[in-house]
């Protein structure tokens, strides 16, 4: 009789199990209306880097080579209508460690965005929020592209050890 008694004084294992997960539930749903209420609705955004690297012509001032480094995904937590792309666009060089784009090589000629964001093919505005480009829970992968210059000078051979040229190795 006082062991029947000892165990009608503690809740079962699945007693237990069953409240914890229902407190959990609770705990998750109002931190969810709280997000709602308060405006910040966050999403995983998938970023895809791309480094593309252009062999640029000093002479014919234009890309003679393109050559695409596909990087591992990165996954951030932003607010897709307060968060605008070149916002993303900073936090994805600053977590590859990339120097800022004012330190890329600049040459003649090139007149292209250093970077840009891409999300089904169309390319999306820095200045517009992740939302007026189309992102959103279900629509949450975009592409980046990072531009870098590899100058591409004179071929000279005079016949001395000391004649250089930018080869395929060097790109």
């Amino acid at each position: 009789a006082a062991q029947k008694q000892a165990s009608a004084a503690r809740p079962s294992r699945r007693q237990t199990r069953g409240e914890g997960a229902r407190a959990t539930s609770r705990t998750q749903t109002t931190e969810t209306e709280r997000t709602v209420a308060e405006g910040r609705m966050t999403i995983s955004l998938t970023v895809q880097p791309r480094v593309q690297r252009e062999k640029w012509s000093l002479y014919w001032k234009e890309s003679m080579m393109t050559k695409t480094d596909v990087l591992d995904p990165v996954v951030l937590s932003v607010d897709e209508n307060k968060t605008k792309v070149g916002d993303v666009l900073q936090m994805v060089s600053t977590r590859m460690s990339w120097p800022a784009k004012q330190e890329l090589l600049r040459l003649e000629g090139f007149e292209e965005p250093w970077e840009t964001c891409v999300l089904n093919g169309k390319e999306c505005m820095e200045d517009q929020t992740l939302a007026d480009c189309g992102i959103s829970k279900d629509n949450c992968t975009v592409t980046t592209v990072r531009k870098v210059l590899v100058a591409e000078g004179w071929k000279i051979k005079t016949g001395g050890l000391d004649d250089s040229d930018t080869d395929e190795d060097d790109f």
